[in-house]
């Protein structure tokens, strides 16, 4: 996938050189439909997005930002047990060596 991007990135940037497309380009009639394209390619992927959510909430499913909001707290917890247990660790070197 990342082969296909750089080969169509490429291909823009060369076809950009040319002055023909750069006359198009810079028409704003041509940039007007570019911008109307990216307007409606956002609105689209947003309602689908919100589609998504709203049909995995209905099934009771667990979305991708549930799974990223979970994994950011268990990581979290990890954080603090690791942490706790350190701090047993030393209070019980501590007791030991007050015991001698």
């Amino acid at each position: 996938m990342a082969d296909w991007k750089s080969k169509a990135l490429k291909g823009a940037m060369k076809a950009m050189n040319n002055p023909t497309v750069m006359k198009i380009v810079s028409n704003e009639k041509t940039q007007k439909a570019f911008a109307q394209a990216f307007k409606t390619t956002y609105t689209l992927k947003t309602q689908i997005d919100e589609k998504k959510a709203d049909v995995a909430r209905r099934m009771n499913l667990a979305t991708s930002d549930d799974l990223r909001s979970m994994k950011r707290e268990l990581d979290r917890l990890q954080r603090q047990v690791a942490r706790l247990k350190k701090e047993a660790k030393e209070k019980e070197e501590a007791e030991a060596e007050a015991e001698k």
